[in-house]
């Protein structure tokens, strides 16, 4: 983000100033008007809390991993993997409870400084009981309780989103969480599961049947990680096998008119993150974002900002991308309104 002590250049290839020719700057500068849906809680701290923390806990650094550089990304990577490699080393903490409340302030602070009234924070819970030595059902309800007490000093609602990797173990990792939650007597900040991780490693073929399951007996909303890497059929999947809500990234879907109609036609929202598709290399600098084939066709989206710490760069701006790629003012005017229609957060004010 723009505060932080590291200075950030320009983002390569994209004029993020470019907001004059597009409509007034003072549409994306209002503190109290956005919404974000998609934001992995780990890519929101800031580098400057994880140095400390990784300080104060001692942890050991992985040979050859250069913190000050590697936690976060300033230009386009190579490939989805070199874009990932800060979790290399985020995965490693907290190990200290304490610290998870740290961890959680910071970011949400960060959040609340770009403007955010809510936000939906994804996390796969897991590896904190992992890390911390507990259950999975005490993690769970310690992280609810720390972001509910860093939130509520900025009146800002918030949802948590449960995060199953892709692999072999997926099943596994939704059937915890699962029972974690069902053990904390469904808490309300529960709103949703997700999909994520690398598209080509394969899952449990029981896995969407479980997400749906979930889905009708929990009535969580679902969002699955799909098309980021250029395979139009795990956005197909998604909507017809996960029975999504909501597409995570989606960009391959661009390319495919029979898909945007079926989008549009299920109201399946694609949730957009216009400088993490640059940065992640999903999108060449030669290719057009297909965020204005999405508006066209009628696909609703919602604008995310993903891992704002890792870019540097919030919500705010991603709208500035967004208009740079082409998407008329018009829609980022809507953009408040579509993420509280499409928020699995109930009772949005």
């Amino acid at each position: 983000m723009q505060n932080e002590q590291m200075t950030v250049p320009p983002f390569e290839g994209h004029d993020l100033n470019k907001t004059d020719i597009f409509g007034p700057v003072s549409l994306l500068e209002s503190p109290d008007d956005k919404g974000d849906l998609h934001i992995h809680l780990n890519g929101a701290v800031p580098a400057r809390t994880v140095l400390q923390i990784l300080a104060e806990e001692g942890t050991d650094i992985m040979p050859g991993f250069n913190p000050e550089q590697d936690l976060v990304r300033r230009s386009p990577c190579s490939s989805l993997g070199e874009y990932l490699r800060p979790w290399e080393l985020l995965r490693r903490l907290p190990k200290r409870k304490q610290n998870l409340q740290r961890l959680v302030s910071s970011a949400v602070g960060e959040l609340h400084s770009q403007g955010l009234r809510f936000v939906e924070l994804r996390s796969s819970v897991l590896y904190l009981a992992s890390l911390q030595g507990c259950s999975s059902t005490e993690a769970l309800h310690h992280l609810i309780a720390c972001i509910d007490h860093a939130a509520k000093p900025y009146g800002m609602q918030w949802g948590l989103i449960m995060t199953v990797t892709r692999g072999d173990y997926s099943a596994v990792q939704l059937d915890s969480l699962l029972s974690a939650y069902n053990s904390l007597g469904r808490p309300k900040e529960i709103v949703g599961i997700d999909l994520a991780g690398n598209e080509d490693i394969p899952y449990p073929i029981d896995l969407p049947r479980l997400f749906r399951k979930a889905k009708d007996d929990f009535g969580l909303g679902v969002t699955i990680h799909a098309g980021e890497t250029g395979r139009s059929e795990n956005v197909r999947t998604a909507v017809e096998l996960f029975a999504a809500d909501r597409i995570g990234h989606g960009t391959a879907a661009g390319g495919d008119p029979w898909l945007m109609e079926i989008l549009a036609k299920e109201d399946v929202c694609v949730e957009v993150c216009p400088i993490s598709n640059r940065l992640t290399g999903a999108l060449p600098p030669e290719i057009a974002h297909p965020l204005c084939d999405f508006y066209e066709h009628g696909v609703p989206f919602v604008i995310c900002s993903d891992n704002p710490a890792i870019h540097e760069r919030g919500l705010i701006e991603d709208h500035k991308a967004a208009l740079a790629e082409g998407l008329p003012a018009s829609a980022i005017v809507e953009q408040y309104a579509t993420a509280k229609r499409y928020s699995f957060i109930r009772g949005l004010s």
